[in-house]
């Protein structure tokens, strides 16, 4: 199907084509790697990930130096422990780590893992469980898809009654009738605001997406940044209450890289009062932020300091000036998902739960060109609920 990955699609396609006569072949070699890819039209590297879904099915073994066999004696999904992993995005770097974390986890407790991207379309994400549970899966991790308000209620998560059980991650709706995994993003949204007031600001805006649009990160942070003004005693002035919803907001068809900055900067600079900090949804937005006001000219980062969220990689790599941000451990979310499952396959979780990780800030100095780092909290400790 469509949402099924290339290399899962490739690895049938071989599957129907070789393995027919296997009786006759058994320990037969697999044509090379380089032949594959001329075969089916592909990259090595697609064939590689085809090469490793096959072995974990069983149905192939390698040797040393010598390629690809035909299994003597193919398993089936059916006979291993087997969980399914879906994700919106293979490329994003933090369903990446996730994705590191889940593979690590399962691997050291003996799960072979099914992965599948759903595009962020929910309507992938669905058929990708079905699929999957059709293929033997015992468990289902999920990074969601981030809803709107409207689809809560018909939601499949909302009516799951399955005995399959469902871990979803860190954007995550309380409808669900699922356990969570999630990162305390209401203590980070405070967290951020009183370090910001100890800095000395005084109008702290934050980047609002819409309350339609549940991304639950977003408006746990925002909960926070409310809770740390209202204990300072300082009162959110009307033209930051929604800002800069309704005419930006996080969605599938329309992302981050496609806003104007240009324009987001000019309509910061017109705000009452005009505000000293902005905390953005994440270390890309913080970036395209910093960057805009740079390019505007006449406004110095010490007149408006610009925070993001979940140091992102390529931002910390390639982005100068650095700005304040957070250090969420998506690898250590992913095993912990793992473990989660295992529990309740075992029978020792017998109820939905949440668990939530803190996040401890990395405050970085903007006067610094290098980017010196300070990390402002202690290691995070699991809380459940």
């Amino acid at each position: 199907m469509k949402s099924t990955p290339s290399y899962v699609r490739i690895a049938e396609r071989i599957k129907a084509d070789l393995f027919p006569n296997a009786s006759r072949q058994e320990g037969g070699k697999l044509p090379t790697q380089e032949e594959l890819a001329r075969r089916y039209g592909v990259s090595r590297s697609t064939i590689v990930r085809v090469m490793s879904h096959l072995a974990a099915e069983g149905a192939i073994h390698s040797r040393q130096g010598s390629g690809g066999y035909l299994s003597d004696k193919p398993r089936t999904l059916a006979q291993r422990k087997c969980l399914s992993l879906i994700v919106p995005d293979l490329h994003a770097p933090v369903t990446v780590a996730t994705c590191r974390g889940v593979e690590r986890k399962a691997r050291q407790l003996g799960y072979h893992v099914l992965l599948g991207s759903s595009e962020f379309r929910l309507e992938n994400e669905h058929e990708l469980i079905q699929q999957h549970l059709q293929a033997g899966a015992q468990g289902v991790i999920l990074y969601p898809v981030t809803r709107f308000r409207s689809q809560v209620e018909t939601d499949y998560l909302t009516r799951w009654d399955n005995p399959t059980p469902i871990v979803a991650l860190d954007i995550v709706c309380e409808e669900w009738n699922c356990s969570r995994v999630v990162f305390d993003n209401m203590q980070l949204g405070y967290d951020m605001t009183r370090k910001l007031i100890s800095q000395g600001h005084r109008r702290i805006l934050f980047m609002h997406t819409s309350a339609e649009y549940l991304h639950s990160s977003i408006h746990e942070r925002a909960k926070g940044w409310r809770l740390a003004l209202a204990e300072a005693g300082l009162p959110v002035p009307v033209s930051y209450e929604t800002w800069p919803t309704p005419y930006y907001d996080l969605s599938p068809n329309h992302s981050i890289g496609d806003l104007d900055y240009s324009s987001i900067v000019d309509a910061i600079l017109r705000l009452e009062p005009r505000p000293s900090a902005v905390i953005a949804w994440n270390d890309a937005a913080a970036a395209s932020l910093i960057q805009a006001l740079l390019d505007r000219g006449g406004i110095s980062l010490d007149e408006i300091q610009v925070v993001g969220f979940d140091n992102e990689p390529l931002i910390t790599r390639f982005f100068r000036p650095l700005m304040p941000t957070s250090k969420p451990d998506f690898i250590r979310l992913g095993e912990f998902a793992v473990e989660t499952l295992e529990a309740i396959s075992a029978g020792n979780s017998g109820h939905t739960r949440t668990y939530t990780y803190p996040v401890p800030l990395l405050w970085r100095d903007v006067q610094s060109r290098l980017g010196s780092e300070e990390m402002e909290a202690e290691t995070p400790q699991l809380l459940s609920v």
